[in-house]
Order: C-alpha cells, then structure tokens, then sequence
C-alpha cells in the first residue's frame, strides 16, 4: 500500500466497533477497512420509523423509510452534510402512501423509491418536482394514467412504471407515442400492460396502436353485420313491394285506375312514335297485324316497318325507329331470333 499523510494517521488507528472486530474478536486497524463500509447514521430529523445513513464513498444520505406506515411523504429530512451530497429516498412498500406531493428536498434527491405503495395518480406538477433525478421507480401502485400535459415535461430520469392497472382506452391513446418516445429510459418495459378495458386486458402500451385503444372489434363487426342486415332487409322488402305490384297490377289498375309501370318516362320529348314495333315478316300474319291493331285501337302511334320504314338500309331504318319512339315492343319468336 502506498503511504500519504493520511495513511500514517490511522496506521495505527484501531475500530473498536463490533461489526469491525476480526474473526479472532480483536479490535481492527482502520486503515484495512474499505471506505465503502465507513457509514454515518444520521438521528437528527431522521423521520419517525425510517433509517438515515450518510454514505461518504457514493456521496449519498440514504433515507430508508420502507414499510414505515407512511400516509404522506415526510415534511423534513435531516441535512445533507455538503452541498454536491444527494438523497436517495426509499419510501417503497407504504400501502397508506396514496399521492405523491411536493416536497422541497426533491431538488436535491438523486434517486426516489414509491414502489408497491398506493399511488393513484401523478400530478404534472409532482413529474416537474422529479423530472431530472436519476431514477424514479413507480413500480407496482394503482396507476391508470398520466396527466396529459406530461408530454410537456422533459423528463431525463430512468423510470420504472410496470405492474401497474393502465387504462388502455381511447382517451388515453396518446400514452403509446410518449411511453415510446422515452423507451430508452424504461427499465420495465415488458410490464407495461392494460388492465382495462377487458378486451384490452395484458396488452403491452408501448407495442399497441391508437387504434387498438379506440375501436372496439367486437363493436365493429357488430356495427358491419347491423349494417348488412339493414342492407339485405331493404333489398328483400323492395324485391317483395315490386313482386306485389306486378302480381296485382291488373287489380290495382280495375279498382284505382293505376298501373305502377304504365308510366311515360319521355315526357316532354319531341318523339314521333309512342312504339316501335319489331317482329319478323314471317310473323306478320296472324301476330304481328293483330298486336298492331291493338296497341293502335288504344290511341298509341306505331311505327310498323311496313308503313313507316323510309328508303335505305334496314339498319339504318330500325336505328332511327328506336331513336324516334319512346318504346320498342319485340315479338320474340323463333323467326325473330334466327334472323
């Protein structure tokens, strides 16, 4: 070992204290104990129930207060024996600690225990409080949300928030982008998981969708399915309605005077025939002068090929027929469709 002043001061400094005794019960030298086992316990302002301990090697009061019965966090803690010593507070495992409220000696906290208490809720102002620490842990409370101005926050601290009850509803979807923007400093990820609602109960936040968090599969396809009943019930009736009217349209028109498809759809139109009536030459006779006859006996003007057809190709004669009559009449025949 090399020697420095300060090594020829405890050279022959012996530690009376009995964790420092060695196996064979004797007193020993100060200068073989490690620093890191040098501890100062620190009574002054201790809170009631919790331990203080100033730990000179990692420059840190410690303040262990877990499982103390705490209801609220303590108003004062002893003081901090130099400037640049943080406080690192444990104050996990209190089922009474149910909120987590401002306290001044956050400025000077490094790290900061709440774990397996009763935390409800995180107040913007309390991420503000513990934004630059360098770890937080949140771990196993009653958590279902975050306020949602807490995307604002510059958060820097490693965080541990797992195993608690997260509300993965739609208001709450914009959790997924900022959980996600900060999963570097997570430490828990893999527990970040729904509660509620139960179609969403387990689902990790971080790997889930805004809209997992706001549509529901089973509202949807009942939605698509009420829909498509709708649709076909519609289609059903209208198909029965028309059925209805063409099977007693013979009825309708006795009793009302009114046939559902005697309607002129050319009204207004300046056309020169009401019919054009096609039917092979073959079926002239007897069917074909016999239908003209009585479409005319009822007022109709029919163009008859016969009679009205003028000079030229016969193509041309039945375009301009069809082109100049607000309906065409067809004598399907077998003459009619061999030719």
């Amino acid at each position: 070992m090399k020697y420095t002043p300060a090594n020829f001061i405890l050279q022959d400094l012996l530690c009376t204290n009995a964790e420092f005794y060695s196996p064979s019960w004797q007193p020993t030298y100060a200068i073989t104990i490690p620093l890191n086992q040098f501890v100062c316990k620190e009574l002054d302002r201790c809170p009631s129930g919790c331990q203080c301990v100033y730990h000179p090697t990692n420059i840190t009061l410690h303040v262990y207060c877990s499982s103390a019965n705490l209801s609220s966090l303590p108003l004062d803690l002893p003081l901090l024996p130099k400037s640049y010593v943080k406080y690192k507070l444990d104050f996990s495992n209190n089922k009474l600690l149910r909120r987590l409220e401002h306290r001044p000696y956050f400025v000077n906290t490094s790290i900061l225990d709440v774990s397996n208490c009763s935390l409800i809720d995180i107040a913007l102002g309390d991420l503000k409080d513990v934004h630059r620490l360098s770890l937080v842990n949140f771990r196993g409370n009653v958590l279902q949300t975050f306020p949602r101005q807490a995307d604002t926050v510059n958060i820097s601290a490693r965080l541990f928030i797992g195993v608690n009850p997260w509300r993965c509803s739609c208001d709450n979807s914009w959790m997924i982008g900022w959980l996600q923007s900060m999963s570097d400093q997570i430490s828990d990820p893999g527990d970040i998981t729904c509660a509620s609602p139960p179609r969403m109960f387990g689902r990790n936040i971080l790997t889930s969708t805004a809209e997992e968090f706001c549509v529901n599969p089973v509202k949807r396809y009942v939605i698509v399915i009420v829909s498509l009943t709708v649709v076909v019930t519609t289609v059903v009736l209208s198909v029965i309605t028309v059925l209805l009217f063409y099977n007693f349209r013979v009825k309708f028109y006795k009793k009302w005077k009114f046939h559902p498809f005697d309607q002129d759809e050319c009204v207004g139109e300046d056309m020169d025939y009401d019919v054009f009536l096609c039917f092979s030459f073959e079926d002239e006779n007897p069917h074909g002068i016999r239908i003209l006859e009585l479409i005319e006996s009822k007022g109709y003007r029919v163009c008859y090929h016969v009679r009205d057809f003028g000079p030229g190709l016969i193509l041309d004669n039945i375009t301009q027929a069809i082109e100049r009559s607000k309906r065409t009449v067809c004598l399907l025949s077998t003459n009619f469709l061999t030719r």
